[in-house]
């Protein structure tokens, strides 16, 4: 059986990109779980440890954001990998969210969308899309110069 070597997908430019797919209950005992997993995949990109943190935090808060909010069983988390580069993207069938909704400001009755604000501060690239069949964060988080 053959197969690529990391060095042999580098030489090729095809980089890491399979992804890595995670299910996980929807329950904070797992949080722990996918802040592992980031790591390693961090480690993977090429991330030094202020990458790492920023992304694994990023990471946690998506995920708590499902727990505390999508009132399902169990979420996914997708990881795929490219030099330099992480794109994570975090998945529930939840009853979805008005997206909008996260726009408005502090003091009216519909103010949220804190998170999303820590989660944009965290990785360069942001995509949320919601609709009554489930929500679904895009992010990318690309490592720093050296």
């Amino acid at each position: 059986m053959a197969y690529d070597t990391m060095e042999n997908k580098e030489a090729k430019g095809s980089g890491f990109s399979e992804s890595v797919v995670l299910e996980v209950p929807s329950s904070s005992e797992y949080v722990l779980l996918t802040r592992l997993v980031v790591s390693c995949v961090g480690q993977l990109a090429g991330f030094g440890s202020e990458d790492i943190y920023d992304l694994k935090l990023a990471v946690t808060e998506a995920a708590t954001n499902v727990i505390r909010h999508a009132a399902v069983s169990h979420f996914q988390i997708e990881f795929r990998v490219f030099p330099s580069a992480v794109e994570v993207t975090v998945t529930d069938a939840g009853g979805g969210f008005d997206v909008g909704a996260l726009s408005a400001k502090p003091g009216e009755a519909e103010y949220g969308g804190f998170g999303l604000a820590v989660i944009r501060s965290l990785v360069d690239e942001v995509a949320l899309d919601s609709t009554t069949s489930g929500t679904r964060l895009r992010m990318v988080r690309r490592a720093s110069a050296a």
